[in-house]
């Protein structure tokens, strides 16, 4: 094989490994916007506000309600339809009426053709048209306050899953700070013990104590890895991809509890699709009552008809106004309005139930928030002491005025008061969000 016929025959793989990776290029999706580096909380909810298959189904919806609000308004139109059909009869009929006498026989045949338009106007229908309408465009509303509803969860979701990756980032350090001082601790009582300071019981208790703080180790682990998968699903991603966070949990401040709300129940999404349900019940009403009124339309027929052989073939017309009117039913229509003004009483009672329990959810809100700042204030005092505490047992205990029992009691008291302290901040957290979604303002920043 010459040179020439080598380089040709390797050419050939480069060749296809090269179309295979234009291929790929163009037709895998890319991800728009894709954060780069650490994931913070403004990032993550506007991909989740993008992706996330709630928000995709909610737009869906109202995308529905609005092809719905259309179709309802096509009914006040007028209608135009085309036909045309076939009939054989039993006996021959004349195929266009008698237009006049002593004038042109008409065909008779047993086969009859027809073909046309035919028009119809509604001109009064006792309100149902425009009740459907009415009605349309109130679905439309509470499709779009559902979806609203489905964004402030998904934020406070978001939010609180962020921020409990934040603390049990900051625990792990916590526990592994904890963990580091336990096998330093147990080194020198290695030594201590090779000496005949301290008896073999008291390495056996540091031993323990040192297994046992490996274990919440790997538990905040594992509950970290378990947390950032739920965010990525929440946000929409596979669960596979593991964002890393970045930020951190603020510590309450003097002005935390100021409230920035007005504590109005309408600014919840949840209250203003109560409140068209109501609307729509009550044009449910409206359309049910119209049954009883009669019903007029402005009709119209124009077309061409022929016999065998298409014999005969004229044009025919037909137009004029038809009434009907309902006088018996058996009792259905007035039935339907009883139905329909029931659901009337019951959609007013879900917007009162509605109504008191997000009156009842800010008070909740408020409670929680002002008793877990003061939980905090708590834990931040508790670990001063603790850490105090821990200090001076150590000193006994180097000294020999304490034993290694109550430098690690106190010790683990220490770590323990540190690890409270993160979870009431993380719970502080937790109710700011609970009060901001209680209030209905938690996605403020983030409306279209």
């Amino acid at each position: 094989m010459s040179l020439m016929q080598r380089s040709n025959s390797r050419s050939v793989p480069v060749a296809l490994l090269c179309l295979s990776a234009l291929f790929l290029l163009v037709t895998v999706p890319v991800r728009a916007e894709e954060p780069g580096g650490a994931l913070t909380l403004d990032a993550a909810i506007r991909t989740g506000l993008k992706e996330s298959p709630l928000i995709g189904s909610g737009s869906f919806n109202v995308d529905a309600s609005v092809q719905g609000r259309r179709a309802a308004l096509g009914q006040l139109l007028h209608q135009v339809n085309s036909y045309a059909g076939y009939r054989r009869q039993s006996d021959p009929s004349a195929v266009v009426p008698i237009k006049q006498f002593g004038g042109k026989p008409p065909v008779f045949s047993r086969d009859q053709y027809s073909y046309g338009l035919f028009m119809k106007i509604p001109l009064f229908e006792g309100g149902r048209n425009w009740s459907r309408l009415a009605a349309a465009e109130i679905s439309e509303a509470i499709s779009k306050e559902a979806l609203h509803v489905t964004r402030q969860e998904l934020v406070a979701s978001i939010t609180n899953l962020f921020n409990r990756i934040l603390y049990l980032e900051k625990l792990t350090e916590s526990q592994q700070k904890t963990l580091d001082a336990l096998k330093k601790a147990e080194a020198d009582a290695r030594v201590r013990l090779n000496v005949g300071r301290i008896a073999p019981v008291e390495l056996m208790r540091i031993q323990t104590q040192v297994a046992s703080q490996e274990q919440a180790l790997v538990t905040a682990r594992e509950e970290t890895v378990r947390t950032r998968q739920l965010l990525a699903q929440v946000m929409g991603r596979e669960p596979s991809w593991l964002p890393e966070v970045e930020g951190s949990l603020v510590e309450p401040s003097e002005d935390s509890l100021e409230i920035k709300f007005s504590p109005d129940t309408a600014l919840r999404p949840d209250i203003r699709k109560a409140m068209q349900e109501v609307k729509l019940a009550e044009t449910a009403v409206r359309e049910a009552i119209g049954y009883h009124l009669p019903s007029v339309d402005l009709v119209g027929d124009y077309g061409r008809r022929a016999g065998s052989g298409f014999d005969g073939d004229e044009e025919v017309w037909q137009g004029g106004v038809e009434v009907s009117f309902n006088i018996f039913s058996g009792g259905t229509v007035e039935a339907q309005v009883r139905q329909a003004r029931a659901k009337l009483l019951a959609a007013k009672e879900r917007l009162r139930h509605a109504r008191l329990n997000a009156l009842a959810q800010i008070d909740n809100a408020i409670s929680d928030l002002r008793e877990t700042e003061n939980r905090y204030c708590v834990a931040m005092t508790s670990l001063a002491t603790a850490k105090e505490t821990w200090r001076i047992e150590e000193l006994k205990y180097r000294t020999g005025a304490g034993t290694v029992t109550d430098s690690l009691l106190a010790q683990s008291a220490w770590f323990q008061a540190e690890a409270d302290t993160l979870g009431a901040l993380y719970q502080y957290h937790a109710a700011r969000v609970g009060y901001l979604l209680a209030l209905g303002v938690i996605d403020a920043d983030y409306q279209e």
